[in-house]
């Protein structure tokens, strides 16, 4: 499956929605095309990325930065935060404004995502707030440990 992009310009930002895998098929330049000073980049819909998605993503995002792009990062999926926490650099000098967080159920197991701000996040200590499970009305528990799944917010 190829990379999907939908642009949406917001004054002198450009909103960038990436839809797909991220994988040895993706070509951002082409994909993406010319970019003004900022962008925002919406990574909700990318449920994989793999190792050599990773360096085409290094390599695209290192080139924006050093032509002087601002670049911010939202509604992250967890594929996305993964990443993020396995790889130090692979915001490559972005930032990263809001990310999803898995929960599940502990009554009828469903799984669950949520979206936070990171900066919510960390004013909180990286507490998550109670919810319940949207089917059954269950107790919903963060579904990942949190030193790990929050490690990139901390570096």
């Amino acid at each position: 499956m190829l990379l999907n992009v939908i642009k949406e310009q917001r004054n002198n930002t450009l909103l960038i929605r990436l839809i797909g895998a991220i994988d040895e098929d993706v070509q951002f330049e082409s994909v993406v095309g010319l970019v003004p000073q900022e962008i925002i980049v919406s990574c909700r819909e990318i449920p994989r990325i793999n190792s050599i998605g990773v360096k085409a993503w290094m390599k695209y995002f290192q080139a924006l930065r050093q032509k002087g792009v601002k670049f911010t990062f939202i509604e992250c999926s967890t594929a996305i935060v993964e990443q993020f926490n396995l790889i130090s650099n692979l915001i490559s000098g972005g930032t990263v404004e809001s990310i999803y967080v898995p929960f599940s159920c502990t009554k009828c197991k469903s799984e669950l995502i949520g979206l936070f701000k990171c900066e919510d996040l960390k004013k909180s200590g990286f507490t998550l707030p109670s919810l319940t499970c949207s089917k059954c009305s269950g107790p919903v528990v963060f579904d990942d440990i949190p030193e790990e799944y929050f490690r990139f917010l901390q570096r």
